[in-house]
């Protein structure tokens, strides 16, 4: 997944030194690849999300800073001056059986990685995270600057699908109609600005689409970033069902499939017969299910050109061995968190969870999942906003919910709950336990299950760890099915933090697995999403964002470190941070 960022519509997960789950449409990061994505332009392909993944922490003051960390690291190159031909050999986790980018059981880091090279991108994205037209696909794109906003695109009319029918306005209303959220069987990772979309139509011809917004959006560029062949997405059961193969006929880009070996676990793509564009320099691209704990060694032992390294110290120190290697950084929106089932056993109860936060020291654990890593440790005190980020508020402050183990005491006595003669609080004869699900083989979740598992018992609470296949995780079951009480992971997020809100936060949303419902945030979507001003966009979503930390619905640890250890002499590839890749371009050095 080393440094690829999935569609740029939406947060998503990764199990990368974490665990993957769903938010926008394209984020990456971790040791073992667990991690979500969010809905926002990704820097990869598919749609704007976010996406989660697993593992992070904090620093000290003789810490560095993330702000000293670069925005991009790719070793950037012309690609007239790279070889033609080579192989990119890179690791996923596990291959999971829904490979719908929009599907929320598809919207996962690892299987991001795999469809980038071969899905539709419609901008590229800077460092800075800037969205301009990928003349690929999209020659020119306008709006009106009015409310109810009009925008109007110019599709490439060269551009098409791998069954060589032309991308055009059909992909586009069959798209929007299929996540806009009226009809609820199609379970996409987020609705949220396809909601926003009053009607899609053809302009001069088939390939100028007119959307139409039914007020303003200022973040039209997230919710346009990709589109799915028609046909794909034509009803609910082919939506949710119908991709549990990849098929080159509904992907599209500068690489498709050559073969999927599933004894082996191995994905290889190969140039695109069909590609408008530049040609791709690689001969091929190669992915294999690797076991996380043995994804670093791999490398070592030169079976993997790049690895994302995420949280992993182990994992940091064998990479830095490679002589003909280097460790690419960058400082991307990306942040390891626990989620809470809100409908589940103790944690129904909006004090024990509260008081859950307060018993947990997020700098230690940061500090043990990070120690060894060049990356500062520092608690991630906001949902929406990484401490990079403009609109940044602390919200462990502003609640005063943060690490307070004796204010964790007096909470759960007064609700009851009293220290039984082995330490766990009991009430109505009811043990305060709660189940931690742990990522088997996935080294930072293991650590934060056992550092969560040793600091809760000293407020009385025993958390019973529950071993977790990666395979869960990747197929969607543990998070969808809300298999879990608690569970850690990474969102991999985008250039779009107010997108990751209803996609993670909004009562009913799929990618909602906390399963929390607060009115008041809904409302201030609403107004977030039509809001042209930025400043109060963002005193809105730190409104929402103080509700979502008092119900503790997921708890932020640390900003995730984006650490790709890749071949010096690759270029054009690693860690992105808000920017995105083009696959055509990524070659070697001779």
């Amino acid at each position: 997944m080393g440094g690829v960022r999935p569609l740029i519509g939406r947060k998503v997960f990764s199990i990368v030194g974490d665990p993957p789950v769903a938010v926008d449409f394209y984020s990456t990061g971790g040791n073992v690849k667990a991690r979500k994505l969010l809905a926002v332009p990704l820097l990869a392909v598919a749609m704007a999300m976010s996406a989660c993944n697993t593992g992070d922490t904090g620093a000290g003051t003789d810490q560095p800073s993330q702000a000293a960390i670069s925005a991009q690291d790719i070793n950037p190159q012309d690609r007239g001056s790279l070889q033609q031909g080579g192989t990119l050999r890179q690791a996923v986790s596990d291959f999971g059986n829904n490979w719908n980018p929009m599907n929320v059981n598809g919207n996962n880091a690892d299987l991001t990685s795999v469809r980038a090279p071969m899905s539709v991108t419609s901008f590229d994205y800077n460092a800075e995270g800037t969205p301009t037209p990928n003349p690929n696909f999209l020659t020119s794109i306008s709006d009106n600057g009015a409310t109810p906003l009009v925008v109007t695109m110019k599709l490439n009319p060269k551009a098409v699908w791998g069954d060589g029918s032309p991308i055009d306005v059909d992909d586009w209303i069959a798209t929007v109609k299929a996540c806009n959220g009226e009809d609820k069987s199609f379970q996409c990772a987020t609705t949220q600005g396809y909601d926003s979309i009053a009607s899609v139509k053809a302009g001069a011809d088939k390939f100028e689409v007119i959307v139409t917004f039914k007020a303003a959006y200022p973040d039209y560029t997230q919710v346009l970033s990709t589109v799915s062949k028609a046909e794909s997405v034509a009803d609910a059961n082919t939506f949710n069902k119908g991709w549990t193969q990849l098929k080159n006929e509904w992907f599209t880009g500068p690489y498709k499939l050559d073969k999927y070996d599933a004894t082996q676990k191995i994905v290889t793509l190969i140039p695109n017969d069909k590609w408008w564009g530049d040609k791709p320099l690689l001969d091929s691209m190669v992915y294999r299910a690797i076991d996380p704990s043995a994804t670093a060694q791999a490398y070592v032992n030169n079976e993997l050109d790049t690895f994302d390294i995420g949280p992993d110290p182990d994992a940091f120190a064998k990479a830095k061995t490679v002589t003909d290697g280097t460790i690419r950084k960058a400082a991307g929106p990306n942040f390891r968190h626990f989620t809470f089932n809100t409908k589940a056993g103790v944690l129904k109860d909006k004090v024990v969870r509260q008081a859950i936060v307060r018993g947990l020291d997020r700098q230690s654990i940061g500090e043990s999942d990070l120690a060894g890593l060049d990356w500062p440790a520092a608690p991630l005190n906001n949902n929406v906003f990484v401490s990079t980020q403009e609109g940044y508020e602390d919200m462990a402050k502003a609640t005063g919910i943060d690490f307070d183990v004796e204010k964790a005491k007096s909470d759960l006595d007064a609700a009851g709950w009293k220290a039984g003669a082995d330490g766990i609080r009991e009430k109505d004869g009811k043990k305060l336990e709660v189940k931690f699900a742990q990522l088997a083989g996935v080294p930072v979740s293991e650590n934060e299950a056992l550092q969560a598992q040793k600091q809760l018992a000293d407020i009385g609470v025993k958390v019973n760890i529950v071993s977790v296949p990666i395979s869960k995780f990747q197929d969607g079951t543990l998070l969808s099915n809300h298999e879990f009480e608690l569970v850690a992971f990474s969102w991999i997020g985008t250039p779009y933090p107010f997108g990751g809100i209803k996609q993670i936060y909004g009562s009913g949303a799929e990618s909602n697995y906390s399963q929390a419902s607060i009115p008041q945030v809904d409302e201030l979507i609403k107004q977030i999403d039509v809001e042209n001003d930025r400043a109060k966009r963002a005193q809105m979503a730190n409104e929402a964002n103080k509700l979502i930390w008092e119900e503790v619905m997921t708890l932020p640890l640390y900003q995730r470190p984006e650490l790709i250890a890749a071949k010096t002499k690759l270029a054009n590839f690693g860690a992105v941070g808000l920017s995105t890749l083009r696959y055509e371009n990524i070659g070697y050095q001779s």
